[in-house]
């Protein structure tokens, strides 16, 4: 073990006077972690793994020397102010800039070049190299890096490129000699990348039309050939007549939701004076929405430890210790607090003036004042919080990446030892998708003719972090997994509360209360794709409603840059995800709070 920590430290050492040489920058304080930062002071870059293969180092040193020639090569200022408006166009745009600093790069420094291509290739790991898989602005970056170099490609990187390459060739041709000759003027170069981004941002746009369309006819020459079959005839047609009134239903009660919502801003709730401003209560199904899957034979639940080896496991829980002792102080403080509102419940609490159970001693003056004064009596009341589960349902999508799904750990992590410590269970769930774009069952669905409406069209992933069997102290490692980017993917809410709800429901304990932590709306794009853009949506506000209407489950949510108060009726949304820790303690201590006043965050 002590020669790898060695290896590793020699690799970091290694790196980071690469990246300094390079970028000609020699105070640039060079970081390892799992959270990506790029300032002019401070670089962070991934954790070497203890058994740091070849082809890690090659990804890191790529990560390295791509940011190295950014340093050296690109004015940032000057690259805002040319921006192009467009989402698309902007990608395009950037991809283009990438491709010029790294070519100079490639051009000047040997080595360099498989470093970017093996970082490049990690990305595409794994996937369909199709259209839909592959980026327009990572193929454009490809070609026009080829084109500036005059270098091939590796083969991995070439079939990227090809995907996209008629159209983008297309519209780089004319302009090509162009941008060889002003490589090394970025502001003439970003001229000729702004015309050339927009011009294949309509490409893109064409593209996608054309798939649709084509699409379309797919499915309408199967159904020319199901005609054949008297009965399948019958069923296509009553099938038909259910989606289009599905789809005039969708049309009616997402008008009646903004109507609902404009609502509710205006007026209070009858039953009472805190109730969510914001929250759009469902309507009750007028179109008998049912919610199904695709598939669910690609589906799992499974333990974190089980998704990395322990060495992995390890070094991230080392890394989110690290991380603890930098919020340690902010988080703790809060926790503490939590703590103290919490024992104060578990000291006696008295019912007085009754006619049996044990003597006041306190009341025995009365009798001396006036012997006719009957005794006094009191009773032990039992701490109604004893007997609680808390789960915390934390969002694993992509775009939890970075801050968000470190603090949410680290809030997970302190507040389940402060709980514990009062006698409180807690459960740590997790929820995202195995693939990105739908995987396995996407291809099932393409293999088996792409039928109309299939629901939800991806491959869940519900991963136990803890369970409330089992205490921090053997379940801490596994909290570590968050930080690791590769489970990081899609998010399908309304299911992952079906099934934290079911899991409470199995429970004994007779409080029972679940926090949903996310920082959006569900969203999977092979779902949506296939389906009513609301269908995940309207899925999730089903589960929150039958969650809600069971009083024996309590749920709240918090939302990171969201706003979850439109789902549910217990909720509040911070802007900064440094309050997630004051957010989670201050809904808790409410709940626990004998009053249960509503909870109000400062900003």
């Amino acid at each position: 073990m002590t020669n790898n920590n060695n290896k590793i430290e020699v690799f970091k050492k290694s790196i980071s006077s690469t990246l300094k040489a390079i970028s000609k920058k020699k105070d640039l304080l060079v970081n390892f972690g799992s959270e990506k930062e790029i300032s002019s002071e401070t670089v962070t870059l991934p954790i070497p793994s203890i058994k740091l293969e070849d082809i890690e180092k090659r990804e890191i040193r790529g990560i390295a020397d791509s940011i190295a020639l950014k340093f050296k090569y690109h004015n940032k200022n000057l690259h805002t102010k040319l921006k192009p408006k467009s989402k698309v166009a902007n990608k395009i745009f950037d991809s283009i800039e990438d491709a010029r600093y790294e070519s100079i790069g490639i051009n000047e420094y040997s080595g360099i070049k498989n470093n970017l291509e093996i970082n490049m290739e990690s990305k595409y790991k794994n996937i369909q190299i199709n259209k839909n898989d592959v980026a327009i602005e990572d193929a454009t970056k490809l070609i026009i890096q080829e084109k500036l170099t005059n270098k091939k490609l590796s083969k991995d990187l070439y079939k990227v490129a090809d995907i996209w390459r008629k159209d983008v060739e297309s519209a780089i041709n004319e302009s090509i000699e162009e941008l060889q000759l002003n490589m090394l003027k970025q502001k003439d170069f970003s001229n000729i990348s702004l015309k050339l981004a927009e011009q294949l941002q309509s490409i893109q746009a064409e593209v996608d039309t054309e798939e649709d369309n084509q699409d379309d006819n797919d499915e309408d020459s199967n159904n020319e050939d199901e005609e054949e079959n008297q009965d399948q005839n019958d069923d296509e047609k009553n099938l038909n007549e259910e989606d289009s009134e599905a789809e005039e239903n969708l049309s009616i009660e997402q008008e009646e939701t903004e109507i609902d919502i404009i609502e509710d801003e205006n007026s209070e709730s009858e039953n009472s004076k805190d109730a969510n401003p914001f929250y759009s209560p469902p309507k009750e199904e007028k179109d008998n929405f049912i919610y199904n899957a695709y598939t669910k034979k690609f589906d799992e639940t499974i333990s974190a430890q089980d998704l990395c080896d322990q060495d992995e496991l390890t070094r991230l829980r080392s890394n989110l210790d690290k991380q603890i002792d930098n919020m340690d102080n902010i988080i703790s403080q809060l926790a503490n607090r939590l703590q103290r509102k919490l024992m104060a419940q578990q000291n006696r609490w008295w019912e007085f003036n009754l006619e049996e159970g044990v003597l006041d001693a306190s009341r025995l003056t009365r009798i001396i004042i006036n012997p006719l004064q009957s005794l006094s009596y009191k009773e032990e009341i039992e701490s109604e919080f004893k007997d609680t589960i808390v789960t915390l349902l934390i969002d694993n999508s992509g775009s939890m990446r970075g801050r968000p799904i470190t603090v949410a750990a680290l809030s997970a992590d302190i507040l389940t030892r402060t709980l514990e410590r009062c006698g409180v269970k807690v459960e740590i769930l997790g929820f995202t998708t195995r693939s990105w774009k739908g995987g396995k069952a996407r291809d099932e669905w393409i293999k088996n003719g792409r039928p109309s409406n299939p629901g939800r069209l991806n491959e869940i992933r519900h991963i136990i972090y803890k369970s409330a069997s089992n205490p921090w102290r053997r379940s801490k490692t596994n909290l570590g997994l968050m930080l690791r980017e590769g489970i990081l993917k899609e998010n399908i809410d309304g299911e992952a509360i079906a099934w934290a709800t079911d899991r409470l429901s199995r429970r004994i304990e007779k409080r029972k209360i679940l926090m949903v932590i996310s920082d959006g709306a569900p969203v999977d794009d092979s779902t949506l794709s296939t389906n009513s853009g609301s269908y995940l949506d309207k899925h999730l506000r089903q589960i929150i409603k039958k969650t809600e209407a069971n009083s024996n489950i309590e749920l709240l949510a918090i939302g990171i840059g969201h706003d979850v108060t439109r789902y549910y009726k217990q909720a509040l949304t911070i802007v900064e995800v440094d309050q997630l820790g004051s957010a989670i303690t201050n809904q808790l201590a409410i709940l626990f709070d004998k009053n249960k006043k509503k909870v109000k965050l400062k900003n």
